[in-house]
């Protein structure tokens, strides 16, 4: 899909267009997220006893707390999804040449369009590697069959995520064998990681020096369930 060019020379237009950023107490990086109540198969998934999304992190702690402020913005940025060249340019302006972002740490891929959209993002903005985790997986399918298997920007990092604890990914046949197409999984304090384990709960909940999310040479990574 061909998105138009457009230049913002300031930050505020950049905000006005995209909603603004995010900065989470975790991650070395900023993100740009939307309301969890915005999630497809997420709050499909939500409603299932036992599944990862019944259990939100981004539905608890700081999320809940400021409540009152952080959900309209989230919801400015959702609604900022309906001017898609305008989004692209305000998303290339704030992320800039920082080295990370991550795509949506509460909320999940709206649409083909909107994969498209961050897609377009990722190549304006080849000095950052990107990170985006989804549940998606109809979406993603339907990306990689529109444009191909070398769809995938090389600096973006698409995780398939998992849907029960200790239920590692299952990457759809069509998705296998793409880069930039991986995984992440969640297991229970006592059973064997699927994956390379995230370091976050021996460094205080934080990633610290590890970028292993975003490098997309790693095909699973997991996290102990929390």
């Amino acid at each position: 899909m061909q998105f138009q060019t457009i230049t913002f020379t300031r930050k505020k237009d950049a905000i006005a267009a995209t909603g603004g950023l995010t900065q989470t107490t975790k991650m070395p990086c900023k993100s740009w997220s939307i309301p969890v109540a915005a999630c497809q198969t997420g709050w499909y998934m939500a409603q299932i006893k036992g599944s990862i999304c019944s259990k939100c992190y981004a539905d608890r702690g700081n999320y809940a707390k400021y409540h009152a402020t952080i959900e309209p913005a989230q919801h400015a940025r959702l609604a900022a999804l309906d001017e898609p060249d305008l989004w692209i340019a305000g998303m290339t302006t704030l992320i800039g040449v920082d080295p990370y972002f991550r795509w949506l740490d509460s909320g999940d891929i709206q649409s083909l369009l909107h994969l498209e959209m961050i897609a377009e993002v990722c190549r304006r903005t080849p000095r950052t590697r990107h990170w985006l985790p989804t549940r998606e997986y109809g979406i993603v399918k339907a990306f990689i069959a529109k444009h191909g298997r070398d769809a995938v920007p090389p600096n973006l990092a698409i995780r398939l995520s998992a849907m029960y604890i200790d239920k590692p990914v299952v990457v759809p046949l069509s998705l296998r064998g793409i880069r930039g197409i991986t995984t992440s999984n969640v297991h229970s304090k006592n059973t064997s990681p699927h994956g390379e384990r995230c370091p976050a709960p021996k460094q205080g909940g934080k990633c610290g020096p590890c970028r292993m999310c975003w490098d997309s040479r790693i095909e699973a990574t997991t996290y102990e369930q929390h």
